[in-house]
């Protein structure tokens, strides 16, 4: 009887110490970084399963901000700079799209990492409203860390791929390059066809200014000449 009461307990007992509920954060909290001369923070109110720090980086597990679609897995690090991170939001429409919201005090570096490693994803980032390449003060490592460096003020980490991209198997190194470089590709034609919309407008308007200005030339002629022979 003892063991089988304690076999209905037992259970319960496990399942209440495990089950914890997940810690709750406000703006207020500082997740410093004293090595690296940086914090980490949020500017709204959220929850997280654990947060622990690891060699100057921030792990985040179950992140869950206000208003923002809840993070699996974050890692954020910085150095000589004070980072608040204002949202992160996905969506599904033409394509599946992350993008990671931070403001950035002092001109040092911050470091993040969404747990999205995937060759599938392209990823950009955005400074102050300016779109920045890979290379252009920024650099992806290997399992997608993306590294800013010098940037202050609003920042905004966005990647991209096809909808689906993320739920096929295997390596997207046997993709034709078209579809492993699709976000990229659309964005160059779209870019060239912008420009080329562009040399074709000044090419129009440079041809009305070009026959406006000979038109007004043999106006001006022809009132020359009229004017000589009233003269005359």
């Amino acid at each position: 009887m003892d063991i089988l009461l304690a076999a209905l307990v037992l259970p319960l007992f496990c399942t209440s110490t495990i089950a914890q509920p997940n810690i709750a954060f406000t703006p207020a909290d500082k997740f410093s970084i004293p090595e690296y001369n940086a914090t980490i923070s949020f500017a709204v109110n959220g929850t997280y399963a654990q947060a622990t720090l690891e060699n100057g980086i921030w792990n985040f597990a179950d992140l869950r901000l206000n208003n923002s679609k809840p993070l699996h897995s974050l890692n954020a690090s910085a150095r000589d700079s004070n980072v608040t991170v204002f949202s992160y939001q996905t969506s599904n429409t033409t394509f599946w799209s992350a993008r990671l919201r931070y403001f950035a005090r002092g001109q040092g570096r911050q470091s993040f990492n969404l747990g999205l490693d995937s060759e599938e994803i392209e990823w950009g980032v955005v400074a102050n409203g300016t779109f920045k390449a890979e290379g252009d003060g920024w650099s992806k490592s290997p399992d997608a860390t993306l590294t800013i460096t010098g940037a202050t003020g609003n920042v905004t980490i966005v990647g991209y791929a096809f909808l689906g991209a993320l739920e096929r198997s295997g390596s997207s190194s046997n993709l034709p390059f078209y579809q492993r470089h699709s976000v990229a590709i659309l964005t160059t034609a779209a870019t060239g066809v912008i420009i080329a919309v562009a040399v074709a407008i000044r090419a129009i308007n440079k041809q009305k200014l070009d026959k406006n200005k000979a038109e007004n030339g043999d106006k001006l002629s022809n009132e020359g000449l009229r004017s000589e022979k009233n003269t005359g």
